[in-house]
C-alpha cells in the first residue's frame, strides 16, 4: 500500500485523469498523467472490469502493480496526478519486467508532459450519460446531448 498522501482516492480525480490525462503507453500498462501541482504526486492503479472479468483478478493485478511501483515512489517528480491502467499483458508479465516498464514510464514523464498535446480530450461520459462536472473541466459537451443535473 502506498502512503496516504501519495494515493489518488476520489472517483472524480480518476475521472478527471481519464479525460484530461496525457497517455503514455508501456507494454504492460498505460500511464495517464496530468500536471496538478499537488505535492507529493498522487498515484492510482486501475484494472478494468472489461479486460479482467473477476474482482479477484483485478485486485491481484492492482496489488502487483502497486508493489512493483512502491520502491520507485521516491523517483516520482512532485506536481503530478497519475493513474496506471493495466493492460491484459500484465497478467502474464514477469515482476522484474513489470518494474522495468514502470521505471521507463516514470523516466519519460517530465519530457512527455512538456510536449504540446495536439489531440483534444474526449468529453467525459458515465453509464448515465454526460457527467455533470464536464463544465468545470472545460471539456465541450458532445453535440445533441442534453446536460444532466448532478
Amino acid at each position: 500500500m502506498l502512503p496516504r498522501p501519495n494515493r489518488l482516492r476520489h472517483e472524480k480525480d480518476f475521472a478527471k485523469l481519464s479525460v484530461k490525462g496525457r497517455p503514455m503507453y508501456g507494454p504492460f500498462c498505460v500511464l495517464r498523467a496530468w500536471k496538478s501541482g499537488s505535492k507529493p504526486s498522487k498515484i492510482g492503479f486501475v484494472a478494468s472490469g472489461k479486460v479482467f472479468k473477476t474482482a479477484v483478478q483485478r485486485n491481484l493485478l492492482r496489488r502487483r502493480m502497486r508493489e512493483a511501483f512502491r520502491p520507485l515512489l521516491s523517483t516520482v517528480p512532485d506536481g503530478y496526478d497519475m493513474t496506471f491502467v493495466a493492460r491484459a499483458e500484465v497478467e502474464k508479465a514477469d515482476f522484474k519486467l513489470l518494474r522495468e516498464s514502470l521505471v521507463h514510464l516514470i523516466e519519460k514523464l517530465p519530457t512527455e508532459m512538456e510536449k504540446p498535446w495536439k489531440r483534444l480530450p474526449k468529453p467525459p461520459r458515465s453509464r448515465k450519460g454526460v457527467i455533470g462536472y464536464s463544465k468545470q473541466l472545460g471539456v465541450p459537451r458532445p453535440p445533441g446531448k442534453p446536460a444532466q443535473a448532478s
